[in-house]
């Protein structure tokens, strides 16, 4: 069985030797109002909030070591304790890597895991870090979902320093939406 390898140097994904796409790759050209933005500055922030993501998933696993973590990142990962805390939301898996075996696509979901007040039934959550949660988070769940081969509630938590704001991705749209910016990239990148 061919085994999908993820490079996070250059945050690409391969099955045996042939390189797939990557979900948030093939939605880039879609994140609104990124060219009033200044490069170096939307790096940074890109870099934040991959820190974020580390810390959170290092929490989710208990492998986290409080006191390696840098102060800015504290603010973002209390509001995610708090996020589980107020919701009662369990995780299962943490930062896992899903392909889509007929569309041949890959990436790598914040969360699944369950509401505790909701019973065991699944749950995508995806963390995004800022003011305001981006369209493309739908379709980019919804790309997740379908790689996993289930069709479960999909959230978007946004995180801020020491608040979070949970939105339910609910638009029927939202895989078509991943399917046609995927076919788009395959013809820009020859993927």
């Amino acid at each position: 069985m061919t085994e999908l390898t993820f490079n996070a140097a250059d945050h690409t994904y391969h099955l045996g030797q042939r390189r797939l796409p990557g979900v948030t790759h093939a939605l880039e050209p879609y994140y609104e109002g990124l060219e009033f933005v200044d490069w170096q500055r939307l790096k940074l922030l890109a870099e934040f909030g991959n820190h974020v993501h580390q810390a959170v998933h290092l929490d989710n696993t208990g492998e986290l070591d409080e006191e390696s973590l840098d102060p800015a990142i504290a603010p973002y990962l209390e509001a995610w304790r708090k996020f589980k805390r107020e919701s009662g939301y369990v995780v299962t898996k943490s930062e896992l890597r899903v392909f889509h075996r007929e569309l041949l696509y890959a990436g790598t979901l914040d969360n699944v895991g369950y509401f505790h007040s909701k019973g065991p039934k699944p749950a995508i959550v995806d963390i995004k870090t800022g003011e305001t949660m981006p369209r493309t988070v739908g379709p980019q769940t919804a790309a997740y979902n379908a790689a996993l081969g289930l069709r479960m509630p999909r959230y978007c938590c946004l995180l801020g320093p020491g608040t979070y704001k949970l939105n339910e991705l609910k638009d029927p749209r939202d895989f078509d939406i991943f399917k046609a910016a995927l076919t788009l990239y395959r013809w820009r990148t020859g993927l």
